[in-house]
């Protein structure tokens, strides 16, 4: 054999050994005597895993082998713990027994041991045992049930473990008890215990958590191997309470918060997952496994369960609260301020004195209501003149202002964001108390509809604009106030309508900015969720902190990030920037801040620090440069409150290098009420021994230094001092007063500097001070430091498009520069030009074919040139024909096929060039759900040459022919759907497209598709776009004996036409369709159909205030705690299903017209009461209903998804797709002033009903469905 022979024998065994550790063929082999069941790989002598099952001892897993091969990761009876074996399953106390240190003895006795599956990919086996009581007699009957799966090189284990009781069992209260693990642990061992609270090792020992996992360097490895054992919502107690002991064993404990039961004859179930594996742990991808086994958000239950916690706590005063702190080693917390000095602080910023300003917001209530009726909030300055890191002083600088939720000091006084104004309030004469007669009202418009997401987090940043944060839920339309504008105060309404002075900008969530010289507002990036918290870094990249979806975020002017609901402004962003975080937390994060200061380690420069709220912690990530942007590490919990009312959600860097926490401190976490008015704290955290230098003057008032001392402070290693004296100068700048030495100074920084971080402090302030040129930012563009480049073209842009010169400057950068990050902003600077301008800059960038897979740059190139596809098709194509990016390529044909800008397009896909299939796969998503378009001028030929030259080609090729629908395709369609022998899902497919376009063919084939039972309800749907009333009579007729969800079906199709109207509405008079089958939704709906003769059968729709009031004072009485604990929770389950879940998703299932309830503050009997009795109280944007007549006299209901110039895709009830609908096929449209939710929801349910889904709506985990 040749070494060519050898080398490809070597390769093969080499890849079925990897394919055999990633996916397995298993078997199952039972000892003769049945004490052992082994589980191998087919073919192999050695066994992975065995179950031990003898007559008299407790059933137990060991060994467990390491996937890989390498490695046992279980122990059985270690020297510290006799009793344990392995994986196991035993209570501790069971009617007082111990069977968890009994694994032997009397206490157990085999029944059976049996192997179900015995080869396959997936293997399965069933132990019995009964536990045996002090006389020998079961008291319960114990079944194990494994099955067991290798997955992408991971053993999948799922336990499902029953008891039934022979007698009344009390489960008794004990710290841990049920399935438990042992793995082989010795002193000095690398191994580490981690949940999915981000809990590890001792810290985890009594937590909940939704999984846990131990991660070990057993003998035989060099690296960890893993147990993952996850906990499901169905289990008792959950998400349970773990136990972690010192030699890292661990299990879920069912009992440790308190007793339970399981009768006589009852049977008591669990079911686990666990995930053996090996190598490093990544907690999101394991928290998305749980996810995918459970069936559940991950964050809805920890919100759940932390907010149970803050209420259930007591409040601790503020010494008390910090003795159960704990920070890393070489740390130190102290109580900077806290209550009765400062109470409910909702923001905190330092001013150039070193001195700390408090907003606090007594108007605050709840997220949904209040303004201004406390009418005592106020803004604070605290002052800790001896330098000791305690509060001295406190002064009240303004106070009667409504609702104060952000501050920054700066110009001669303080920036106040008091929602719907940005407020500047002048302290010219530095009194400290603020010149209330001429507080100028900068901008107006911002909403308060969520006062959690209204704008927030006031920053300075480098280049002298004021920076802030807007939450998604809040829309907002902010400019100038014609006139004065208002300022509100105590018992002030909050305005409905505001006029304003020119066009106002709209921002529903996202990053926004101010000038306050240049009086400019403007949105530096659209989405998020509730950013609060905003910073750069020493190189001017910003970075925020966010809620509930991932926490971390690198924006980018221009850019359009990834949002927690709603819509995008624009409709063909078609995908947006998503998070740089590679780790996941407990939801929420605030007041990201990143260090760069002196007085902390040198590892914790440059990394940003944020308050983590359900958590109760202070976190840090690491930023890595990558690509043009970053990933953001966990770098470690820096301090933990250990206190569950402890709400930290900002932070500040201070003069002294500390880090300052704002802690709003309350018993509701989630704002959704105002427990303890009168708490609120600062603390401060610094190092045991301190590394900043107290050079002289560190603490002195910075408003007091002349220019030249200013700035100097560039070179400080304090960026707070930096910072604040870029302010101070660029407020002398604007009086006209600035030493030329001090721009000397600056100009010496910045070019004899060899620190780039300095000469970026330099170059910023050197802007800010108006001492930049365009011809000195020209040559920046060519500086040796990518950042330098990279901010010369930011403020190039500033104030608009840059000159002729500039851009040609742009167009050769966008070809040459080497750095991505460059790249990055030269994309950011498309949106700053003319359309017409943008093409030869976007033809340099998407040159860079190692630019295709960044995180940030093929979107923000879409981004900036998007606006000027429709304009110059004959540019697009050709930018997009020579694209090295793909993304763009696609989303260029796929915005032309929107604008029906065909030629070209087709033209460019018949010259075959390199990016034929990217432009194919556009088109093809331009066309998705469009069914009336016609196929373009040279389609034929081109598709005739595609499909001809076979492949993925030929096959994008003839889905985009089915969706210009000739006469060749229906005939094929039409023989699809005949053919009985075809997939389900081509003749599905089939009945659809032919339904889009309303053939006539189809009209007499859907009695028979409807006798089909895998097409029925596809059938049914499709009898919607044909006005036939022997269709509505068969489908009548065959009524009763439909399934639920073919009902469902039925009544939505009915509801579709006016005339299939009139026929249900006979039917719900004569109760061949009973009424309470309708939804109050669909019945809305009929009124606008059948009209008056709807409203004669079925009576008034919309409830009038007093029914309101009658209806929620009845269902308060119904619901009395008695009588929920009497109810039904899996009947109320099966009630939501058919009258909530078309619209609503809980627990990951449902529809995605309404809000996911399943983080809802559900347990609050009102909070439900109201939202289902008066649903249209408050309409968020993203919820208001339409009206959406067809041509043809179909009328759909729903909420828009994405709208474009050509089609309305809407959100209907019952469908998991939105429906594409032709604009040019709407007769009329109507938004209404109600939500989509109906008032009458509760109507048509009896009032076991109504027990039975109130009780199912307040249970924090998924319940069961009634067994049929």
């Amino acid at each position: 054999m040749n070494n060519y022979a050898r080398l490809f024998s070597a390769t093969l065994f080499l890849l079925s050994i990897t394919s055999s550790l990633l996916s397995a063929e298993l078997e199952v082999r039972q000892a003769g005597s049945g004490d052992t069941i082994s589980v191998f790989r087919k073919g192999e002598k050695k066994s992975i895993l065995t179950q031990v099952a003898k007559p008299d001892f407790r059933p137990y897993l060991h060994p467990i082998v390491a996937p890989d091969g390498k490695g046992v990761l279980t122990e059985y009876s270690p020297g510290h713990h006799k009793h344990q074996t392995g994986l196991y399953w035993g209570f501790t106390r069971v009617n007082g027994r111990d069977y968890f240190h009994h694994p032997g003895g009397d206490y157990w006795r085999r029944v059976s041991a049996k192997v179900l599956i015995k080869a396959g990919p997936s293997v399965k086996w069933q132990t019995m045992y009964e536990m045996l009581d002090a006389k020998g007699e079961p008291q319960l009957v114990e079944s194990q049930v494994w099955t067991m799966e290798v997955k992408d090189g991971e053993y999948v284990l799922d336990l499902s473990w029953s008891a039934l009781a022979k007698t009344d069992i009390t489960i008794g209260k004990y710290n841990y008890g049920g399935l438990f693990l042992r793995m082989p642990w010795k002193k000095g061992i690398d191994g580490r215990v981690f949940n999915s609270s981000r809990q590890a090792n001792s810290r985890a020992e009594g937590q909940r958590s939704v999984w846990v996992d131990v991660g070990m360097k057993v003998p035989g490895r060099e690296d960890r191997a893993h147990i993952a054992i996850f906990d499901h919502p169905r289990n008792p107690g959950f998400p349970t309470a773990w136990r972690v002991d010192h030699q890292l064993g661990v299990g879920p404990a069912s009992s440790r918060n308190g007793h339970w039961k399981i009768g006589k004859g009852r049977k008591a179930a669990f079911r686990h997952r666990l995930l053996v594996y090996t190598g490093k742990l990544n907690d999101a991808e394991l928290t998305k496994k749980w996810s995918q086994f459970s069936g559940h958000g991950y964050a809805s239950v920890l919100w759940g369960l932390a907010q149970r916690e803050g209420r259930n706590a007591i409040t601790l005063a503020p010494f008390d609260a910090l003795k159960k702190m704990k920070v890393q080693d070489g740390f130190k917390v102290n109580v900077f301020a806290a209550e009765p000095m400062i109470t409910q602080p909702m923001a905190f910023c330092w001013d150039s004195r070193g001195r700390m300003w408090i907003a606090e917001n007594r108007d605050y209530e709840t997220r949904g209501r209040g303004f201004s009726n406390s009418g005592d909030s106020r803004i604070l300055i605290l002052e800790d003149t001896d330098k000791d890191g305690m509060l001295d002083t406190r002064k009240v600088f303004l106070e009667g202002v409504a609702f104060p939720a952000a501050i920054a000091v700066g110009f001669d006084g303080l920036w106040l964001g008091a929602p719907p104004n940005l407020l500047y309030v002048p302290d010219r004469n530095g009194d400290d108390k603020a010149d209330v007669e001429d507080i100028e009202i900068r901008l107006t418009g911002w909403g308060i509809r969520d006062r959690h997401e209204t704008l927030n987090s006031f920053h300075w940043g480098p280049d002298g604009w004021l920076y802030g944060c807007q939450g998604f839920a809040t829309p907002s339309r902010v400019g100038k106030p014609a006139g004065k504008g208002k300022i509100y105060r105590h018992k002030d309404p909050f305005p409905r309508n505001t006029e304003f002075e020119g066009k106002p900008v709209d921002i529903n969530g996202g990053v926004w900015r101010y000038h306050p010289t240049k009086d400019r507002f403007e949105v530096v990036a659209h989405g998020f969720s509730n950013p609060w918290g905003i910073d750069y870094d020493a190189k001017g990249q910003l970075f925020i902190s966010a809620c509930v979806i991932p926490h971390l975020w690198h924006v980018i002017p221009g850019g359009i990030y990834h949002r927690q609901g709603g819509r995008h402004f624009n409709p063909y962003v078609y995908s947006d920037i998503r998070t740089i975080t590679n780790h996941r937390h407990r939801s929420a994060h605030g007041g990201a801040r990143v260090y760069l200061s002196d007085a902390f380690p040198d590892k914790y420069k440059n990394r940003l620090f944020m308050a983590n709220i359900h958590e109760h912690a202070v976190l840090t990530d690491i930023l890595e440069p990558k690509g043009s942007g970053f990933v953001g590490h966990h770098g470690d919990d820096f301090l933990l409150a250990n206190d569950p009312r402890w709400i930290g959600f900002s932070v500040e860097i201070g003069p002294d290098g500390g880090v300052y926490i704002l802690d709003w401190h309350d018993g509701d976490i989630c704002g959704k009420a105002v427990l303890n008015k009168d708490t609120g704290r600062v603390y401060r955290i610094m190092p045991e021994k301190s590394n900043a230098v107290q050079w002289k003057g560190r603490y002195d008032d910075l408003n007091k230094l002349g220019d030249e001392a200013l700035a100097s402070l560039q070179l400080s290693k304090s960026s707070w001092h930096a910072r604040r004296a870029r302010v101070i100068l660029q407020n002398r700048t604007a009086k006209g007063k600035v030493a030329a030495s001090a721009r000397e100074a600056l100009v010496r920084i910045y070019t004899a500097e060899q620190n780039a971080d300095y000469r970026l402090r330099a170059l910023w302030t050197l802007h800010v001070t108006g001492g930049l040129e365009e011809a000195e930012l020209l040559k920046a563009t060519s500086d040796r430091d990518q950042h330098i480049r990279a901010w010369a073209v930011q403020l190039l842009c500033e104030d608009g498009a840059p000159s002729r010169k500039v851009q040609e400057r742009f167009v050769k950068m966008s070809r040459e520069d080497s750095s991505a990050v460059v790249r990055l902003y030269l994309a950011s600077a498309l949106q700053r030009l003319a359309k017409p301008d943008r093409w030869d800059i976007a033809s340099g960038l998407v040159s860079h074919a190692g630019d295709a897979n960044d995180h940030n740059l093929p979107k923000m190139i879409w981004y900036g040139v998007e606006p000027a596809v429709p304009e110059d098709p004959e540019k697009a194509v050709a930018l997009a024909s020579g694209s090295k990016i793909p993304l763009l390529t696609r989303y260029i044909a796929r915005r032309l096929t929107a604008a029906r800008s065909f030629e070209e397009l087709v033209g460019a896909i018949g010259r075959a060039g390199d990016n034929r299939k990217d432009l194919l796969f556009g088109m093809r998503d331009g066309l998705d759900g469009r069914n009336e378009t016609q196929a373009p001028e040279g389609w034929t030929s081109v598709f005739i040459e595609l499909e001809a030259a076979g492949g993925e080609t030929a096959s994008i090729a003839r889905q985009l022919e089915q969706r210009f629908g000739g006469d060749r395709v229906v005939k094929k369609m039409l023989s699809t759907l005949r053919n009985a022998g075809a997939s389900i899902d081509d003749r599905i497919q089939a009945l659809r497209g032919l339904a889009g376009r309303k053939r006539a063919e189809l009209r007499p084939r859907l009695l028979a598709l409807f006798h089909e039972k895998s097409l029925r309800s596809e059938a049914i749907r499709s009898m919607a776009a044909f006005d036939d009333a022997g269709l509505g009579k068969a489908l009548l007729e065959h009524y009763s004996e439909l399934s639920a969800g073919d009902k469902l079906e039925a009544i939505h199709a009915l509801a579709a036409r006016p005339g299939y109207g009139g026929q249900l509405t006979a039917a719900i008079k004569s109760g061949a369709v009973p009424r309470r089958d309708v939804p109050a939704y669909v019945a809305r709906l009929l009124r606008r159909v059948v009209g008056s003769g709807f409203v004669e059968v079925w009576g008034p729709v919309d409830a009038l205030p007093a029914e309101q009031a009658a209806a929620f004072k009845k269902y308060k009485a119904l619901l009395s705690k008695g009588a929920l604990a009497g109810a039904n929770p899996g009947h109320g389950r099966e009630v939501f299903e058919k009258t909530c879940s078309s619209c609503h998703k809980l627990y990951g299932k449902g529809g995605l017209i309404g809000p996911d309830i399943t983080g809802a503050n559900r347990t609050n009997i009102d909070y439900l009461l109201g939202n289902i009795l008066t649903p249209s109280a408050i309409i968020q944007d993203a919820y208001r209903m339409q009206m959406v007549l067809m041509r043809d006299g179909r009328l759909y209901s729903g909420i828009p998804a994405v709208e474009s110039e050509r089609v309305l895709e809407l959100r209907v009830a019952n469908q998991e797709k939105p429906v594409a609908l032709a604009k040019s096929q709407i007769a009329s449209r109507e938004i209404a002033p109600v939500s989509m939710m109906p008032e009458g929801l509760l109507a048509n349910l009896s009032d076991a009903e109504v027990l039975d889904l109130v009780a199912y709506l307040k249970k924090l985990k998924q319940v069961p469905l009634p067994k049929k």
